[in-house]
């Protein structure tokens, strides 16, 4: 079967499921009231998850943590998951950054 990939953060990998983004994606198909319901359910079970994965014995996104240290490989990974205003800051702060690495080669 052929597995589409949904474009989702590295804490959302890990504290959504594929039967939680089932459930989101049917949410405008269904009353108010039903809406409502099934919303707070799925956010729940997302914060469930999420409190069991920061829990003592578990070691939460530490090993994130440490995989990109170049702040402009940082800013192309957060650019994967933004839009509008965010996304343009986000821009112009790696611009920033690249004419700052520019500068310091001039200047050596």
């Amino acid at each position: 079967m052929d597995q589409e990939n949904i474009s989702q953060t590295a804490l959302d990998q890990m504290v959504s499921s594929d039967q939680g983004q089932l459930l989101k994606a049917a949410v405008p198909y269904l009353p108010p009231q039903g809406q409502q319901m099934l919303s707070v359910y799925s956010k729940l079970q997302e914060l469930f998850n999420t409190i069991r994965l920061f829990s003592p014995d578990r070691q939460g996104m530490q090993s994130c943590a440490a995989a990109a240290s170049d702040p402009l490989e940082i800013l192309q990974d957060l650019r994967r998951f933004s839009y509008g205003h965010s996304r343009q800051m986000l821009d112009r702060t790696a611009d920033m950054i690249a004419l700052i690495e520019i500068m310091k080669v001039i200047n050596e």
